[in-house]
């Protein structure tokens, strides 16, 4: 069965010193809408996995808008999550879905999106904000998808779809 995980770096966010509890900005809220689009119509997520940071849960909440969440978690281990924690999240809290969404923070997001493809040379660029990386693999089980031969489907930014609109 083919599983796919998105990893979504937040939406840009405004500059703070309380890094917790920072919002998306004006370009951030155009940019998650833009993204949230492009996401329903290339893989739905049966999960939703986010950090509890602000700027993520604003990123996410254009989504919500538009999708009813079938089953979202709030996982307080994301917040600036380095790659191992959020498989660990992935592991804890998959069941038998077949797409995941982790909304998390760079470096982690992009980190485990290159681990996962061999250093794929289309991610080996800027991660910006409210980007996403689509990986996939042929597997029944989320415990040993780190161990498979994942396959980077889609690499997305934002610019990438402004262009087109």
């Amino acid at each position: 069965m083919k599983k796919t995980l998105i990893l979504w770096r937040h939406a840009q966010a405004e500059i703070g010193n309380d890094d917790f509890n920072r919002a998306i900005d004006e370009r951030g809220i155009k940019e998650s809408k833009i993204m949230s689009k492009f996401l329903l119509s290339n893989a739905p997520p049966d999960l939703i996995l986010s950090s509890p940071a602000r700027r993520a849960q604003e990123t996410l909440e254009s989504f919500s808008d538009l999708f009813p969440l079938k089953k979202s978690n709030i996982d307080k281990n994301l917040y600036l999550a380095e790659p191992e924690k959020i498989v660990q999240s992935i592991i804890e809290n998959a069941d038998k879905e077949d797409t995941i969404l982790i909304v998390g923070h760079n470096p982690g997001i992009h980190e485990l999106s290159l681990s996962l493809t061999n250093n794929n040379p289309d991610l080996m660029v800027e991660f910006s904000t409210c980007s996403m990386s689509f990986i996939s693999f042929d597997n029944d089980n989320w415990f040993d998808f780190d161990t498979n031969k994942c396959l980077l489907e889609k690499f997305i930014r934002p610019k990438d779809l402004k262009t087109n609109h």
